[in-house]
């Protein structure tokens, strides 16, 4: 049975989900160019029935508050394709995505956003491949609610800048006055569930906030408490339902779940085995509302779900060496063609070269995790300076490593497997020392482990170790800062000549720019 996902709100996108295998998955923004994309996905929805066909049993729409809104362009595509329009609830699509990733076959289902269909955090007890609703937090008692507003009182914008708070709060340190107050008069988690004392939402919470102790406290304090706070109410949220169900099994979506530093904090002090969904956010509700229809429809059958566990995420559009040759002749572009060879990357890297890389297919997810990401030498503490003037980012965000697996408990304290950069890890001394670009100020990396999943990356960070005795490179996002990651070639020369890197390196031709070493 294939199942068509949509999602035509904040970050929007589509997925096609084949008999429970995930077939293709992208977001609406990489094709737009217009960061968390709203609206309906029809570039996303041309390009998945383009390349997969429009052979379509059932349209999972995600989200139940626009049904009565929904746009013409679904019902003409459920009509073109003669396919049912089947709406599922936005913390069940929530729940689906994480679940049905997971690889688990028994677990706890935790979901905390800042609001969708009403509700701000669910918690669900799965097995067999179904899932049952055991707890509900209304959209007016919100963490992630809490946290937007803060990142607003900062002066970011809510709703896509909270991982600068969570990036800024290493800096500072919490006010206990502050924690006390929160604590008291404006949000905290009693018996399972979230109670907001002030009764107050969105901007006449962040009137209050600004009336507030918190409003006195230095930016990184502020920061600070906040993360600190968030952390304690999700772990007594978390430590409730995970005594109440014996579960140490634990599938985690939302987008609070983007909070890679509270996720350390739940598997650490909890003990549990934590998955997060790689699109924890609004992105992955089009993949968890096929995921769950598809569900549904085999239990209906008589028969048990059990996709596999989630091991990659290269499910958006590809390339080949064709079409990308043809592009970099209409451009104009000078490039040399050097094949699948990691060499060529690995010998510009140690050259002090910042490499573009460009393969394959792209990601699925916020995350740039090798196909469409710019790589350095993590050993050189100054590229953190370069890197940050070169893309546009704030000095106190951090860089992340890609990790051989086989290498990572060398690096990092209670190191598991983290394929989607999904979960920070205390660092080891050693590596802090040997890797210092890629380490924050408190200490913590959030790294990307590799395993098999992609041969040429995987071949890239081995010969890397082969010279240097590190199983490590820095990887970013392959983006000008505020701009979706790249999608196709033309994205990639079009962020490559606003100097976002010394070398680019796509689908086997190199182009160099005038800052390389090796030009």
């Amino acid at each position: 049975m294939r199942i068509l996902g949509v999602h035509h709100g904040h970050d929007a996108g589509v997925a096609l989900v084949d008999d429970g295998d995930v077939v293709a998955a992208a977001n609406e923004e990489r094709f737009s160019r217009k960061k968390l994309h709203r609206g309906v996905p029809e570039r996303s929805l041309r390009w998945v029935l383009r390349e997969h066909g429009e052979d379509i049993d059932a349209i999972a729409v995600a989200g139940l508050y626009r049904r009565k809104k929904l746009a013409d362009a679904l019902r003409e595509l459920a009509d073109r394709l003669e396919a049912p329009l089947i709406h599922v609830e936005h913390h069940e699509a929530h729940a689906a995505s994480a679940y049905y990733t997971s690889g688990f076959d028994r677990c706890l289902t935790i979901t905390v956003d800042a609001a969708g269909d009403g509700l701000s955090a669910t918690v669900w007890v799965c097995e067999k491949g179904d899932m049952r609703r055991v707890a509900t937090v209304s959209y007016r008692d919100s963490l992630g609610d809490f946290y937007a507003n803060v990142t607003q009182m900062l002066g970011y914008q809510p709703m896509k800048d909270e991982g600068k708070t969570m990036c800024l709060a290493a800096y500072g340190r919490p006010d206990d006055d502050a924690m006390e107050w929160l604590e008291n008069e404006y949000i905290r988690v009693e018996k399972g569930t979230v109670v907001n004392e002030s009764g107050l939402i969105s901007g006449e919470a962040v009137r209050f906030l600004r009336s507030s102790p918190l409003a006195e406290l230095p930016r990184e304090d502020l920061a600070a408490t906040a993360q600190r706070h968030l952390e304690r109410c999700l772990l007594d949220l978390f430590a409730h339902h995970i005594e109440a169900w014996n579960e140490k099994n634990v599938a985690y979506a939302g987008g609070v779940a983007a909070n890679v530093v509270a996720n350390m904090k739940l598997r650490e002090r909890l003990n549990i085995d934590l998955f997060v969904h790689p699109n924890m956010g609004d992105g992955g509700l089009a993949l968890g509302a096929a995921l769950r229809v598809w569900a549904l429809h085999e239990l209906a059958e008589g028969r048990t779900p059990s996709p596999p566990r989630m091991e990659h995420v290269y499910l958006g559009p590809s390339y080949d060496e064709d079409e990308v040759e043809r592009i970099l002749d209409d451009e104009g572009v000078e490039y040399e063609h050097v094949g699948d060879d990691p060499e060529t990357v690995v010998e510009e890297l140690l050259e002090g070269n910042v490499v573009a890389v460009f393969k394959g297919a792209m990601e699925y997810g916020p995350r740039a995790l090798g196909h469409r990401s710019i790589l350095a030498d993590p050993r050189d503490e100054g590229i953190v300076d370069r890197l940050n003037e070169m893309l546009g980012r704030d000095p106190f965000q951090p860089f992340a490593p890609t990790v051989l697996m086989e290498d990572f408990p060398r690096y990092a304290e209670n190191a598991c497997e983290s394929r989607f950069m999904t979960m920070a890890f205390r660092a080891t001394e050693h590596f802090e020392e040997e890797a210092p670009a890629v380490v924050h100020v408190d200490g913590t990396t959030r790294p990307q482990t590799l395993v098999d999943e992609d041969p040429f990356y995987r071949r890239i960070v081995e010969r890397f170790r082969d010279e240097t005795g590190l199983g490590a490179v820095l990887n970013t996002s392959f983006n000008v800062h505020g701009e979706p990651i790249v999608m196709s070639p033309e994205d990639a020369l079009r962020s490559f000549r606003k100097g976002v890197a010394d070398v680019l390196w796509v689908e086997g031709f190199i182009v160099r720019g005038p800052s390389s070493s090796t030009t």
